[in-house]
């Protein structure tokens, strides 16, 4: 082979690669958008139900929806523990709870009387707020750990830099000293 062939070949790779990375980047981007867009589509759907028990069942799953998705996005990090718990057991955990409770809110929307329908979201409602706001709380607590952990290693890294700044100063002075 050629030196001008390896070189096409090696020009041939290069834009095959990047433009795998540019197809990979745009195709989640477009995901994303659908994804929002589905969310603000079901925000709008809620909106437009009329007042009453269908439309509290609709935007209760909007907000649990919502919880959820942010839950997920603050767990997936790398620095994601809850104290010294498994962020993706308790993650799992709040999905479980979620999906039970987004099932039984989908079916009281499709019950033909409001009067029952009120009547059931007298049930589940303070459980889905429960959940929100444990959810809610388990993120919470998850931030304050990643702080206190970065409160630490910002506290350790100063005291080390102390320490050295000390260890220089007696070095520089034991050479001023230590003359023969």
């Amino acid at each position: 082979m050629t030196v001008l062939t390896v070189a096409a070949l090696i020009a041939v790779a290069t834009m095959c690669a990047l433009s795998a990375l540019l197809a990979w980047r745009v195709a989640r981007r477009v995901r994303r958008i659908a994804a929002r867009c589905r969310r603000s589509a079901v925000g709008l759907q809620t909106r437009l139900l009329l007042p009453g028990p269908r439309r509290d069942a609709a935007t209760l799953r909007r907000r649990l929806a919502e919880e959820v998705r942010s839950t997920r996005q603050t767990f997936a990090s790398p620095d994601s523990r809850v104290f010294q718990a498994d962020a993706a057991s308790v993650l799992a955990d709040i999905m479980t709870a979620a999906f039970a409770l987004d099932a039984v809110l989908a079916s009281i929307e499709q019950f033909p009387d409001p009067a029952q329908q009120r009547d059931a979201l007298t049930t589940v409602t303070p459980q889905v707020v429960q959940l929100i706001d444990t959810s809610y709380s388990a993120r919470r607590t998850m931030l304050r750990t990643i702080a206190a952990d970065h409160h630490r290693q910002l506290n350790a890294l100063s005291d080390s830099v102390a320490h050295q700044a000390a260890a220089l100063a007696r070095y520089e002075n034991a050479s001023r000293e230590l003359t023969i």
